[in-house]
């Protein structure tokens, strides 16, 4: 039976080779658009290292004065967070550079023990992790007792120890930067700074920041949690506050949860203009496909008529039709499969894990048969419903 199949589709090849490029085609844009869902999905439910519940973002804006080594801003810093604490929807206050759901990020790579690791920094203060609610695995977060450490203090997140330094415990392991010595003091869990759908990886790295002493720090963020049911009105008394301690700058007040709402809109953008667009190109490909095994199923009505005429029941002639199309769906997803096959080797699993690829592929085999076969249907019925004896007169 598959012999005979394959010498029907190698005998009508140039009209088959057609319906293969496109059924090759949407399994390929189906693999990635279904990949990508799929991983989206699975980054939702793993944990952020953090809790954005309840914290409000303030952007400081110094104008020309903006300098982060300014000690002059740095005091007028300093005041102000003294004054913020005192508030009593308040309970913590900390500073960032670069803050989780933020467009900045700043990313630079560091040779550590003869590897080249790439991470991304932040400068923050000692509170911070009393702020975003992080909790260190091993060692320990900033304190004051860094204020007269002879080298530079980090606490590194469990990607990049693990990236940096396998599985050897990375307390007070040591590299050379930028003519400093950094420590490792502490290791955090995995910390996702761009939320829900960050890719895995993110090799965190944070800093030590200070308003006070002589490598004090102008910081461009502060961090606050407030607490749970502070209203809205809060904000207009703590905007007044902030302009009356210091108005020479600018203070912008958002709150942590509506950063996180754009951030994941924007990130999940690309997977529904992706999921839209491969929906358009299989609703064509399926009325193609339909039109292309109509015609040719027209064109073969004596051959399907001396069938019917030598005892091939209807229900018989539909089964070689639909036959024929999962054979061409079946030799186009053994070529996607080909190529799908080499992306490993090129790096894919730094992007999505195994069990998604693979879970990707078979739903997309799944769709594409289910639409090749229903495109086959229709043109079998009809093939199926003329009399063998009107087929024997066509011309």
């Amino acid at each position: 039976m598959i012999r005979h199949l394959l010498k029907l589709v190698w005998n009508r090849k140039r009209a088959n080779a057609l319906i293969m490029i496109e059924i090759f085609f949407s399994f390929l844009v189906l693999v990635g658009v279904l990949t990508t869902a799929l991983n989206t999905v699975g980054r939702w439910g793993q944990p952020l290292g953090f809790d954005w519940h309840d914290v409000w973002q303030v952007q400081v804006d110094y104008g020309r004065f903006e300098d982060e080594h300014d000690a002059a801003s740095a005091a007028v810093m300093e005041r102000v967070i003294r004054e913020l604490k005192a508030f009593p929807q308040v309970e913590s206050v900390g500073t960032s550079e670069v803050p989780p759901y933020s467009n900045g990020e700043w990313i630079g790579g560091s040779k550590i023990e003869g590897k080249k690791v790439v991470m991304m920094r932040d400068y923050v203060d000692d509170d911070f992790a009393r702020v975003m609610r992080i909790t260190p695995v091993r060692g320990r977060w900033f304190g004051p007792q860094d204020d007269a450490g002879s080298f530079h203090p980090v606490v590194i997140d469990a990607d990049v120890a693990r990236a940096a330094f396998g599985n050897a415990d990375p307390l007070g392991k040591r590299w050379d930067e930028e003519k400093h010595e950094m420590r490792v003091i502490g290791v955090i869990p995995p910390y996702r700074k761009h939320g829900e759908l960050s890719g895995p990886n993110v090799n965190m790295v944070f800093d030590r920041a200070t308003v006070r002493g002589p490598k004090a720090h102008a910081p461009r963020n502060l961090l606050l949690r407030v607490r749970p049911g502070t209203t809205a009105e809060f904000e207009e008394t703590l905007t007044k506050r902030l302009h009356d301690l210091a108005p020479d700058l600018g203070f912008r007040i958002a709150r942590m949860e509506r950063a996180r709402t754009i951030k994941n809109r924007l990130r999940a953008m690309p997977v529904a203009i992706g999921g839209i667009v491969s929906l358009f190109l299989i609703s064509m490909v399926t009325l193609g496909l339909t039109g292309v095994l109509w015609q040719n199923v027209t064109r073969r009505t004596r051959e399907i008529g001396l069938r019917r005429a030598l005892g091939a029941s209807s229900a018989g002639v539909q089964r070689q039709v639909v036959a024929e199309v999962a054979l061409l769906a079946t030799l186009a997803i053994v070529l996607g499969v080909v190529i799908l096959a080499q992306l490993p080797t090129l790096g894919l699993f730094l992007i999505v894990t195994p069990p998604v690829f693979i879970t990707g592929i078979v739903s997309s085999l799944a769709v594409i048969y289910a639409i090749t076969l229903l495109c086959g249907m229709y043109p079998g019925w009809l093939a199926s419903r003329v009399p063998p004896a009107e087929a024997l007169r066509y011309e």
